[in-house]
């Protein structure tokens, strides 16, 4: 079957239908999501969809943000000279232009394809990749795939064939889901650790003696910009910058996902203390939006008891199997039953003697890298 490759700036003209078939089960690159962050980014995003259409519709596709600026917001600087950022700017060392193939909000590669058999899968990947190149080398600039899982074979395997240059990045956790409740929780974590059992306990009784209370809000009752002020105020401590989106995002998620935006919030002797959005696509759910009033934090294990605890006692009843964490505080999520997925990253540099002087570089940091999470 023959295809045609389409390339769209943005996402208007992306078929909608044809890329919730494809994204069903990836909450970061659900289309609601995606519209929702490039409508509120608080920053610019150029960003670029190919599209892989044949007779039958959607074959595969990716989203890429184009980074071309020299002052342009580039993750894959920041994941590749880390501290030395600045040194490396001073150099005027750089990675762009590139396509950074990443979702702009999440984890994970932004590439999709159709449930297919694996031969026709990698067909397809490999006519998408072929496209994504040819694009690339036109535009004279390099392409980087950031955040393919360690178990996204067929995608590790395509990009290795087309020499693309490997390290690691900080890793991704997960939950699956293997119970029904919080005492089959409770078991699960004995099974691994009977100290981690001991603290899920202790935290949670922990937590209602102290008076906090946790309720699912229904969509339409969603105090939005109590929540936006929250998740704001509590990114600002935790990353000593803004968030990516703008007061606009939560609104339009939940409109757009209605009750696949599931909304916790935590009371304490009444009064709003935290809320937690996660993101439901099949049976997954993304914790995508954490927001703890900074003022008034008690020890009572409130954050532990909303995103962990909580979703244990009830996330089978909501029907997910798997709860995505995200990256960071690994010892913790560790505790609470994580398991962790290797993140790798992938780079293609336009030019050859870039490509050559980076290899070394490359190996040197994977190195360091895998060192450093022991």
């Amino acid at each position: 079957m023959h295809e045609r490759l389409r390339i769209t700036d943005g996402l208007a003209q992306i078929p909608e239908s044809g890329w919730r078939e494809l994204a069903f089960g990836n909450p970061a690159l659900r289309f609601e999501v995606l519209e929702a962050i490039e409508h509120s980014a608080t920053r610019q995003l150029n960003l670029q969809t190919f599209l892989l259409e044949n007779d039958a519709g959607l074959a595969a596709a990716a989203v890429c943000e184009s980074v071309t600026a020299p002052d342009a917001h580039n993750p894959l600087d920041s994941l590749l000279f880390g501290r030395a950022m600045r040194v490396a700017r001073t150099l005027a060392v750089s990675t762009r232009p590139v396509l950074l193939f990443s979702p702009p909000l999440g984890n994970g590669a932004a590439v999709i394809l159709r449930n297919t058999g694996p031969g026709e899968r990698r067909r397809l990947l490999d006519r998408l990749l072929d496209g994504i190149g040819a694009h690339a080398t036109k535009r004279k600039s390099g392409i980087a795939f950031i955040g393919v899982s360690g178990d996204d074979e067929m995608l590790t395997e395509a990009l290795r064939d087309r020499g693309y240059l490997e390290t690691e990045v900080q890793p991704t956790t997960r939950l699956d889901v293997e119970w029904r409740d919080f005492e089959g929780y409770v078991d699960y974590l004995r099974r691994r650790s009977k100290s981690a059992a001991g603290t899920a306990r202790r935290e949670r009784n922990r937590s209602r003696s102290s008076g906090v209370h946790i309720r699912s809000v229904p969509a339409g009752s969603v105090d939005t910009l109590a929540f936006y002020t929250l998740a704001r105020e509590h990114y600002r401590h935790k990353n000593g910058g803004d968030l990516p989106y703008g007061p606009r995002f939560l609104p339009q998620l939940i409109q757009a996902l209605g009750d696949d935006f599931l909304v916790f919030e935590a009371e304490r002797h009444g009064q709003r203390v935290a809320m937690l959005g996660i993101v439901r696509s099949g049976t997954v759910g993304w914790l995508s939006c954490l927001g703890i009033d900074l003022r008034n934090r008690p020890n009572d294990f409130t954050y532990f008891n909303l995103a962990y605890y909580h979703l244990a006692d009830c996330a089978a009843a909501l029907g997910l199997r798997t709860l995505l964490y995200g990256n960071g505080a690994y010892q913790a999520k560790r505790m609470r039953g994580c398991r962790l997925t290797v993140s790798r990253l992938f780079y293609h540099p336009y030019r050859s003697l870039r490509r050559l002087a980076a290899r070394p570089y490359f190996r040197i940091h994977r190195a360091w890298y895998r060192r450093k999470l022991r």
